[in-house]
C-alpha cells in the first residue's frame, strides 16, 4: 500500500507538471496566436470594379497589383457593388484576395435608397449606413459582412476613380465608413478621388466625411476646392480640429501606383491612329461621330487607313465602329475584355482622339499625340483638366471645330517615377511594415 501511495503522488506531481506546462504552453500559443491574428487581420478596400469600366478595373487592379507585391500574406477585400464580375476580372492578381458587397448593398438597401436615388439625400443613406455597421439587425442579410468589418479589418482603404459624386449619391455614402471605423481605432484612408460633379448639400457632407480620414487625396483642383472649402466654426464646430488632422492633397491618378507597368499590350501590330468615343453624356451622338470623322480627315488620316477603337465601357463605346466603316475607314477594335487581358494599346507615334479620361492619360503618359473631345463639360472637362495637370499637353477638340492639330504627350519621364511614390506615401499610414 506504501508503494502504492508513493507512485499516486509521483503521479500526481507529474500531473501537475504537465498541467502546468499545458497552461503556459497555451498561453504561448494564445499570445502567437492573437499576434498571428491581428497581423493577418486585411486590408479592405473600397472601389467599383466589374461594371465593368476600363478605368475602375484598373484603378482596382493596380492597388491589388501593389497589395499582392508589398503584404502577400495578408488577406485582401475589395468591397463594390458587382462583386461577381470583379472577381472574374481580378482572378489571379493576389494570393488572398476576396470580393464581397456589404457597403454597397448598404447604400443601395434601405429605406433611403429605394426608387430615384437622384431623390434621396446622400446625408440620409450614409446614417443608415453607420446604423446598420453598429446594429447588424438593421440590415441582418448583410450582418456576416458587417462581422467581417467589426472583426477581420485593419484599415479601409477608399481608392480613387469617378464613382463619387452627386450623380451616384448611393456611391458616395460609401464615405461614411471612415466615420464608424474611426470610432473602433480603425485607420482609414482616400486616394485618387474625383468628386465633381457634387452638389449641395453632398459638398457639406464630403467635408464632413473627409474629416474622418487619416488622409484624403484627390486628382483634380476642382475637387480638391472643394474639400478644402473654408467654413466659420460656428457653421461646422469641432470638425475644423478634424480636418487639420486630416492630410488633404492634390494626387496624380491612383493608376501611377505601380508607374504603370505591365498596363500596356505589346506595340507590335498596333494601329497609328486610335480614337475611343463613348456615345453617352452627348444629346447628338451622330453629331460627334462626324466630328471624329472630319477630325480624322483634317490629319490627313485617309480613307481607307485603318483605324483602331478602343471601348472603355461595353456597347456604349461601340457605335463608332460603325460610323468608321460607313466612312470608309478600316477599323481594328479592341474591346474593353482585349484591354484587360492583354494591356492598353498604346505606344509611342501614335496619334490618339478620346473623350474619355484613362484613354487619355494612359496615351499621353505613353508618349503619344492627340486631342480629346470634351463631352459633359461639367464631368468631363475637369477630367481632361486633370489630365493636362498631370503632364499631357493634348489639345482640346472641340465638336463643330475641325483643323485642331493633336498635342503631345507627357514631356517629363521623371514623373512616371515621381508620381508612385506620391500616391503610396498618401497610403503608407495604412501599409507601412
Amino acid at each position: 500500500m506504501n508503494r502504492v501511495d508513493a507512485q499516486l503522488s509521483e503521479l500526481a506531481q507529474a500531473i501537475d507538471a504537465v498541467q502546468h506546462e499545458t497552461v503556459s504552453l497555451r498561453k504561448q500559443l494564445d499570445s502567437v496566436g492573437l499576434i498571428e491574428i491581428k497581423h493577418n487581420r486585411a486590408f479592405y478596400l473600397v472601389a467599383e470594379p466589374g461594371h465593368p469600366n476600363y478605368g475602375d478595373e484598373l484603378i482596382a487592379r493596380e492597388w491589388v497589383r501593389y497589395l499582392a507585391l508589398r503584404h502577400p500574406d495578408v488577406p485582401a477585400y475589395i468591397d463594390c457593388a458587382r462583386p461577381g464580375p470583379a472577381t472574374a476580372i481580378l482572378r489571379g492578381e493576389h494570393p488572398r484576395l476576396s470580393v464581397v458587397d456589404t457597403l454597397a448593398c448598404l447604400t443601395r438597401e434601405n429605406e433611403f435608397a429605394g426608387g430615384d436615388v437622384r431623390n434621396q439625400h446622400t446625408r440620409d443613406i450614409a446614417r443608415f449606413v453607420v446604423q446598420a455597421l453598429h446594429d447588424e439587425g438593421k440590415a441582418a442579410r448583410y450582418a456576416s459582412g458587417i462581422e467581417l468589418l467589426r472583426s477581420a479589418v485593419r484599415s479601409v482603404h477608399v481608392l480613387g476613380g469617378g464613382y463619387l459624386n452627386s450623380m451616384w449619391r448611393v456611391n458616395l455614402a460609401r464615405l461614411s465608413v471612415a466615420a464608424w471605423t474611426r470610432g473602433r481605432g480603425v485607420p482609414a484612408v482616400a486616394t485618387g478621388i474625383g468628386l465633381m460633379l457634387l452638389q449641395e448639400p453632398d459638398d457639406s457632407f464630403v467635408r464632413e466625411a473627409a474629416a474622418s480620414f487619416l488622409s484624403f487625396s484627390v486628382r483634380d483642383a476642382e475637387s480638391y476646392r472643394a474639400v478644402m472649402d473654408s467654413r466659420s466654426p460656428q457653421q461646422v464646430g469641432d470638425q475644423i480640429q478634424d480636418m487639420a488632422r486630416t492630410q488633404i492633397s492634390l494626387a496624380p491618378d491612383d493608376c501611377f501606383v505601380n508607374a504603370l507597368d505591365r498596363c500596356y499590350a505589346p506595340p507590335e501590330g498596333l494601329p497609328d491612329t486610335v480614337v475611343c468615343v463613348q456615345s453617352d453624356f452627348v444629346d447628338d451622338a451622330a453629331a460627334l461621330h462626324r466630328h471624329v470623322i472630319a477630325t480624322l480627315n483634317s490629319w490627313e488620316v485617309g480613307r481607307g487607313a485603318m483605324v483602331g477603337v478602343v471601348e472603355c465601357n461595353p456597347y456604349v463605346d461601340y457605335p463608332i465602329v460603325e460610323s468608321l466603316k460607313a466612312a470608309g475607314y478600316r477599323v481594328a477594335f479592341f474591346p474593353l475584355a482585349s484591354l484587360l487581358r492583354e494591356g492598353f494599346p498604346a505606344r509611342a507615334g501614335q496619334r490618339w482622339l478620346t473623350t474619355r479620361y484613362h484613354p487619355h492619360l494612359l496615351a499621353a503618359a505613353q508618349g503619344c499625340t492627340g486631342s480629346f473631345i470634351t463631352v459633359g463639360e461639367r464631368y468631363y472637362a475637369i477630367k481632361h483638366r486633370a489630365v493636362l495637370r498631370m503632364g499631357s499637353h493634348w489639345t482640346n477638340s472641340v465638336i463643330g471645330t475641325t483643323g485642331v492639330l493633336p498635342g503631345s504627350g507627357f514631356e517629363d519621364s521623371g514623373v512616371l517615377q515621381e508620381y508612385p511614390r506620391q500616391i503610396r506615401k498618401a497610403a503608407d499610414v495604412i501599409y507601412h511594415e
